[in-house]
């Protein structure tokens, strides 16, 4: 009813005249988005009608309200005659913006060192994290694209677009790759992860700028690794690869699964390679390698050496230690003029004469123990015989020595069997040569195959190796003889 209206019939009831009636009335309202409507409604005044639910529904549709109108506060409106009051009928759907576009990484996205703790809380502070291996193929990282979220509607039925998702910012690698889809980020090369400029980066050498130290603690990488400066007492460094070091390794261990070299030396410690081992200088060091070994001296300690060791270049001397070469042995000096005790074994006939001093030395334990057993059995047959059934433990303790005893004769007759396959293989060293260019010097002891001989006076250029009649003996000096490995 308007303010008209109801001055209108307040005029005319001052004069006596009939009022006019007044129906009741819906009246949509909207929030300021649009995204809700209420619905209120007035009274019917001087016998005007009172509102319907149909008039509701006009009224309704009249202001374009269509997204999921519900009536049920409505007809409690009309039922409890709550005039006035405004009622929800109408809820619009809000968009849902999109999602920007994220990336998970399955590492830690920093370089900091910081040692390494155990299960127990111990700390490890010789693994401080330097290296993180990581093999090619392996998942770095997820990538989550935006999308453009959900679109809305008001009450009116109108669209309400999204906020689209921003899309995340990314740096593919040297040594990573990504998918077609975008959606994964992996290592292209196996080597060692580092995190730079914002994103993963994958390098297949390992370079050690300065020395491996307390700065740096252990390190054991799946790749190539080149140490700049030293390796410092009781660090170790691995590889699968190869491993160059431009310092000295001192008191510390190397193993590579490929070759080492060590521009500088070794000094009192342990290296192994499956390779080749070369480097300056070897003192007080313990060194394995499969395949050849050069150096410009050694000084005692030991070298083991599955192809030729050469001491060619430089002085090329070897003083003191023990030495063996599977191949050859090759070098300018040998042994001192104070008669360093310096022993030198081509082929492998030491690895054979030590495992035959354990093979024997099993075998008179076990020839040992098969008599006490035989003892046993005679002493309780004995009884059996003259004395009828044994008790059930004597019994048992007759069949258990029977039974060892046989046990002990057949691994005799394998180990002896190992022993004479040794002893033929030492026979059979084949044509193996020490080769001295300038001295060779009382002191040295020399060992092919299961030939020794003791050098007892000052030589220069000579060879030694087996005569006609298989003994060792000093031959004429050949750089290079045709049947030896060291060429």
């Amino acid at each position: 009813m308007s303010e008209d209206n109801v001055n209108l019939n307040a005029e005319q009831s001052e004069q006596g005249d009939e009022r006019i009636p007044i129906n009741g009335a819906a009246v949509i309202s909207f929030n300021d988005t649009r995204m809700e409507a209420y619905l209120s409604i007035t009274e019917e005044r001087d016998g005007g009608d009172p509102v319907t639910l149909r008039d509701i529904t006009d009224e309704i549709e009249a202001n374009g309200v269509v997204h999921e109108v519900t009536l049920d506060e409505a007809k409690m409106l009309l039922e409890e005659k709550r005039y006035g009051k405004k009622v929800l009928i109408s809820k619009g759907k809000r968009p849902v913006n999109g999602r920007d576009g994220r990336i998970d990484y399955l590492f830690e996205t920093t370089n900091e060192l910081v040692p390494k703790k155990g299960k127990l809380g111990e700390v490890d502070y010789k693994d401080l994290g330097l290296v993180r291996n990581i093999i090619v193929g392996e998942l770095i990282a997820v990538i989550h694209h935006p999308d453009d979220g959900a679109s809305g509607v008001n009450v009116l039925g109108q669209e309400i677009l999204p906020v689209a998702g921003k899309p995340i910012k990314y740096i593919v690698g040297q040594g990573t790759v990504i998918n077609e889809e975008e959606t994964e980020i992996k290592a292209a090369v196996s080597g060692n992860l580092v995190w730079q400029k914002g994103g993963f980066a994958i390098s297949e050498t390992l370079v050690i700028p300065e020395n491996v130290d307390v700065s740096t603690g252990n390190i054991d990488f799946i790749g190539d690794v080149l140490v700049k400066g030293n390796v410092a007492e009781n660090f170790t460094v691995k590889s699968k690869k190869n491993v160059t070091i431009n310092g000295t390794v001192t008191g510390a261990t190397v193993i590579a699964e490929g070759s080492v070299f060590l521009n500088l030396g070794s000094v009192n410690s342990d290296i192994v390679a499956k390779g080749d081992v070369k480097l300056g200088f070897c003192e007080s060091s313990k060194i394995e390698c499969s395949g050849n070994f050069s150096s410009q001296s050694i000084i005692g300690g030991e070298v083991f050496c599955g192809g030729t060791i050469n001491l060619t270049q430089g002085r090329g001397v070897v003083y003191g230690g023990k030495h063996v070469a599977i191949g050859g042995f090759i070098a300018n000096i040998i042994g001192t003029e104070s008669y360093t005790k310096t022993q030198i074994t081509l082929g492998n006939s030491a690895v054979l004469a030590e495992e035959k001093l354990e093979l024997t030395t099993k075998i008179k334990d076990l020839e040992e123990r098969t008599k006490k057993l035989l003892q046993v059995a005679e002493v309780l047959q004995e009884q059996k015989k003259n004395s009828g059934p044994l008790p059930a433990d004597r019994e048992a303790m007759l069949t258990t020595a029977i039974r060892s005893r046989f046990t002990f004769q057949r691994e005799v007759k394998i180990l002896s069997g190992r022993i004479a396959e040794i002893e033929k293989e030492l026979d059979n060293a084949g044509d193996q040569y020490i080769i001295v260019h300038k001295n060779l010097w009382p002191g040295v002891t020399v060992r092919i195959g299961s030939e020794l001989m003791i050098v007892d006076r000052h030589l220069t250029k000579v060879m030694i190796g087996k005569d006609e009649e298989g003994h060792l003996a000093y031959l004429p000096f050949t750089p290079k003889p045709s049947k030896t490995s060291s060429e």
